[in-house]
């Protein structure tokens, strides 16, 4: 059994970028914890690793992960970061392993929403994730919850002169592309290149199966468009359209909680 401070480490969750993550159990209190920790750092990862925590430390919403301590060894100058433990599977995975034709269009309303939500309160706030793909989204279906994780290439109030911080090619927007500094936009343009991912559709060429309506196609293209200034200047100016959108098409405003 490996210790690491108050912590027991359970199994590796992954590795990637400058740290690695793991389960991880509290020793006295018997609570599941995510603990990242950071492999060898130059200097610009380990401010990129503190700007995260720093992030994450004045975070709360039930659709975004809450940092519980930062610490730091003196042996070896390696950092801690303690997060609650989000439990369920990224959309990726969710996608790839339970639903290769992608998910039900309501399922997907649903999860937008949610995602919505958490964009707002961030840009509220100043933060730009950065990095929003299905990869960094867990979906809790019987919380009827998402989940918006990994703050590592996050940025605070960016300025036109701030470089990119780093994207993922698959799902960055264009501005990420040229090299210019996030903006809100940049989050919408990555969570609808994600759900219309999870529709089983093409987001570079708007395509679509044939049983996603199109009023919902329309409503996801308007934030995957090239131009920034063409996209919703704001998540929540999507929330109430996404509302009545689901009632036009569903006949109702929520959905029950049920196992996707």
């Amino acid at each position: 059994m490996t210790v690491i401070g108050n912590y027991k480490i359970l199994k590796e969750l992954g590795e990637g970028g400058c740290a690695t993550t793991y389960l991880a159990e509290h020793i006295v209190l018997g609570e599941k914890a995510c603990v990242k920790k950071n492999l060898k750092l130059s200097e610009k990862e380990e401010q990129a690793l503190l700007q995260e925590a720093r992030l994450l430390w004045h975070v709360h919403h039930h659709s975004l992960p809450t940092l519980r301590d930062v610490v730091r060894f003196d042996d070896d100058g390696s950092y801690l970061l303690i997060m609650t433990y989000i439990e369920g599977k990224d959309l990726y995975k969710l996608i790839k392993e339970d639903h290769p034709d992608g998910l039900d269009p309501e399922h997907v309303c649903w999860i937008m929403q949610r995602l919505l939500n958490a964009l707002h309160y961030l840009h509220f706030y100043g933060i730009i994730h950065g990095d929003v793909k299905p990869q960094n989204i867990i979906v809790k279906p019987k919380e009827h919850n998402a989940v918006l994780v990994d703050f590592g290439l996050s940025t605070v109030r960016p300025k036109r002169i701030s470089e990119t911080p780093g994207y993922t090619p698959a799902f960055a927007a264009p501005e990420q592309v040229a090299g210019k500094p996030p903006i809100p936009e940049t989050d919408l343009f990555g969570l609808g290149a994600s759900m219309i991912f999870s529709l089983g559709g093409n987001f570079i060429g708007k395509t679509y199966p044939y049983s996603v309506p199109k009023p919902l196609q329309e409503f996801l293209n308007q934030c995957v468009r090239h131009d920034p200034k063409k996209r919703p200047k704001n998540a929540s100016d999507l929330i109430a359209p996404l509302s009545d959108l689901r009632e036009k098409l569903f006949g109702r405003r929520s959905s029950e909680r049920k196992t996707l």
